[in-house]
């Protein structure tokens, strides 16, 4: 599995747009599985690596201050998820090319039901004003175009267009993935922003002392704890802004164009926010 795993890295890791991604779940599947063969991946060892992985652990890490920080921390069901998915698409791989016979189907945990967390006003405002500067742009960026905090953080300046207000989150010639990205006009507010940040250095819209960001977790969750606002991440702030706009009125139609989602996923995560939900059927049952 070990081979498997690392000839899925070699073939596919500088075409996947997630490559940090991939590479975390790597670094989680290798202990456990890397000295197994195939054959080994059943239903049983796929529940044993699940009940590995939910195991508390301590993780210890030093700051650039010398401060001491230790966490004991274990993985969700969905992260477990996450990583048995990369390892049948590593599985899936080494089948097309012939390294395995047959295909060798993996155990994935039940997917559970999304949490509906999502920010009111308030706790975005007291997020802003706790934020550092970079963290700061991250935050209004979400909340008005609600895309992935990969596409923020790998936006740079020659695809926003301060003329026209349109902002390209995916490059010229860049495949589109099912983690769509899109392009948007910006609102008012978010383009008074921009016209702001364009004076700082910096190929990137989003960037740390003039350089780009691999990554913005550790800085959403400073501000979070700043704040004293529980369970805030880069998904929860997209979240929030679909959520938003979907109170507002916002109809499946337009939300799925502006936030470049499926109508399905508007419709199955979203849509019980709007005033117009079931509204049809609230006016026929309440006929007399």
């Amino acid at each position: 599995m070990g081979e498997v795993l690392a000839r899925y890295v070699d073939d596919k890791g500088a075409k996947i747009g997630a490559a940090g991604t991939l590479a975390y779940s790597v670094q989680a599947l290798a202990p456990f599985w890397a000295d197994l063969t195939c054959d080994a991946v059943k239903g049983s060892t796929c529940r044993l690596y699940e009940r590995e992985r939910a195991k508390p652990r301590t993780t210890t890490t030093t700051t650039k201050t010398g401060k001491t920080i230790t966490r004991t921390l274990s993985a969700s069901p969905s992260t477990v998820r996450r990583e048995l998915g990369v390892l049948q698409a590593a599985l899936n791989h080494a089948h097309s090319e012939g390294l395995l016979i047959h295909p060798i189907a993996v155990t994935l945990p039940e997917a559970g039901e999304p949490r509906d967390r999502w920010l009111t006003r308030k706790e975005v405002a007291a997020l802003i004003w706790c934020a550092e500067p970079h963290v700061r742009r991250f935050i209004i960026l979400s909340i008005y175009t609600g895309r992935r905090a990969s596409a923020i953080l790998e936006l740079i300046w020659t695809r926003v267009d301060l003329d026209t207000g349109v902002i390209r989150f995916r490059a010229e010639g860049q495949a589109e993935t099912n983690k769509r990205r899109g392009r948007i006009r910006a609102p008012r507010q978010l383009r008074g922003h921009l016209l702001r940040w364009k004076g700082y250095r910096g190929t990137h819209v989003v960037s740390f002392r003039g350089k780009p960001i691999a990554s913005i977790k550790t800085g959403i969750r400073r501000a979070a704890e700043r704040a004293g606002i529980e369970g805030v991440t880069p998904h929860v702030l997209k979240h929030t802004a679909i959520t938003w706009a979907v109170m507002k009125g916002l109809s499946v139609e337009d939300a799925a164009e502006y936030f470049d989602t499926s109508p399905e996923t508007i419709r199955k995560h979203y849509w019980h926010h709007s005033p117009h939900h079931q509204e049809r059927a609230l006016e026929i049952i309440e006929r007399r």
